[in-house]
């Protein structure tokens, strides 16, 4: 079975987002094996197939959104693709989506300083991240910042020119 690839996530697969057990979706009524299991919505969710997800007949059927906030882009079509057919991240506060060059980012996965470092992005990230009125001082983040910590980073790049960023939130 070929894999639905999610233009905002492309690392879905190994993200914890994705629950990898069988469940019956509850917009199509299908038995999967991959489903996601968050969404925003008034009704009860506990399994959303990718297929469902991807083709926006869950966000219709279920009156649900994936993605909590995410930075303004111009374009209604892809906040559209954004928040109404690519799964969210797990985060602590709720996902926050970042945008660049007047769309939204590919989010990549959880980082910490370490693995900043070992990207060879640490300097890049950080003077980004101090640019966009950060909710937590830069000092306290290079100390903090841990991939599965109490502060956590988690890391984006631009679709068309290539740069990092990153959103940092805390327990």
């Amino acid at each position: 079975m070929e894999r639905i690839k999610f233009k905002y996530h492309p690392n879905l697969y190994n993200d914890e987002v994705l629950i990898h057990e069988e469940g019956v979706c509850n917009c199509c009524g299908k038995k999967v094996s991959e489903y996601i299991d968050m969404a925003y919505s008034a009704k009860d969710i506990d399994c959303i197939c990718l297929s469902c997800i991807h083709d926006g007949s869950a966000a219709e059927k279920l009156d649900a959104e994936f993605v909590q906030f995410a930075e303004e882009v111009s374009d209604p079509e892809k906040r559209d693709e954004l928040f109404k057919r690519t799964p969210g991240y797990i985060s602590w506060q709720g996902e926050n989506w970042l945008a660049c060059c007047d769309d939204y980012c590919a989010y990549l996965g959880r980082v910490g300083i370490q693995e900043l470092e070992e990207l060879g992005i640490k300097e890049e990230v950080l003077k980004d991240y101090a640019a966009q009125a950060p909710s937590y001082p830069i000092d306290a983040v290079e100390e903090h910042l841990y991939k599965d910590g109490d502060l956590c980073g988690y890391l984006f790049r631009c679709l068309h020119c290539g740069k990092y960023r990153l959103y940092v939130d805390a327990s």
